[in-house]
């Protein structure tokens, strides 16, 4: 089985504040184990951004992309 390649991603999660809304974008490269699904990355890419980021919880995802990272 191939290798799978490593991946960009960006993911924009907009958040409630006092004023109104947070929008904040998030990106980073990931390389998904074989047999991994678009929607596995979206759960674990969000996860991960929750953990590092905890403000980020309860928001909603409005933006996901996920595309090879070479050009």
């Amino acid at each position: 089985m191939k290798k799978p390649a490593p991946l960009f991603w960006l993911m924009t999660i907009q958040t409630p504040n006092r004023a109104g809304y947070n929008i904040t974008d998030y990106q980073g490269v990931t390389t998904p184990a074989p047999g991994t699904t678009r929607l596995d990355l979206f759960n674990q890419i969000r996860n991960e951004i929750y953990r590092e980021y905890p403000q980020s919880q309860g928001g909603a995802v409005i933006a996901f992309d996920l595309q090879a990272n070479e050009l």
